[in-house]
């Protein structure tokens, strides 16, 4: 994608900490957090609560995943291992950035806990729209193959917002 002499491509896949962070990774971590979301959302701890457990939560296991990621890897030396394994991971962090920001506007917005969680859970849904389109895209797939993909990818929020309406 190029718009006047800005390719989108070259930039983020120049950027080690955004393209790899559009990985893996960054759909488990948006499903962990809509799960998370979710699942907390059950014990009505408060919107600020609600968020401080989500991201404290996901960021353990962001922690683990580096910590797996750096003795996994013996094919490098040290530093090099460390570096890669937070390249890696970061999509796990990166997957707090929508979901929260929905919690924290639906917060100052005045909307109600239950409404709050609900525009997370869609925006996770959408994040993972986005990351399916990207993956499909950066595969030269045509354009079903990205719809298809997208929605595969979406199809996991949706799954967690129908688990949320039976549970709650």
């Amino acid at each position: 994608m190029s718009t006047r002499g800005l390719d989108l491509n070259t930039r983020l896949w120049g950027s080690p900490w955004v393209s790899q962070a559009l990985n893996a990774e960054a759909v488990y971590g948006t499903v962990l957090t809509a799960g998370l979301i979710s699942a907390f959302a059950a014990y009505n701890p408060g919107l600020v609560m609600l968020i401080a457990r989500t991201v404290g939560t996901v960021a353990v296991f962001w922690a683990a995943h580096v910590y797996a990621e750096i003795v996994g890897n013996r094919d490098l030396n040290w530093r090099d291992s460390v570096r890669e394994a937070l390249q890696r991971s970061a999509g796990l962090l990166w997957a707090l950035i929508v979901p929260v920001t929905c919690l924290a506007a639906a917060a100052l917005l005045g909307l109600t806990a239950d409404a709050a969680v609900d525009v997370a859970l869609w925006g996770a849904t959408v994040t993972l729209a986005v990351l399916g389109w990207w993956a499909a895209r950066q595969r030269r797939a045509g354009r079903w193959a990205k719809l298809g993909t997208a929605a595969g990818t979406a199809g996991l929020g949706v799954a967690l917002i129908a688990l949320k309406a039976l549970v709650h």
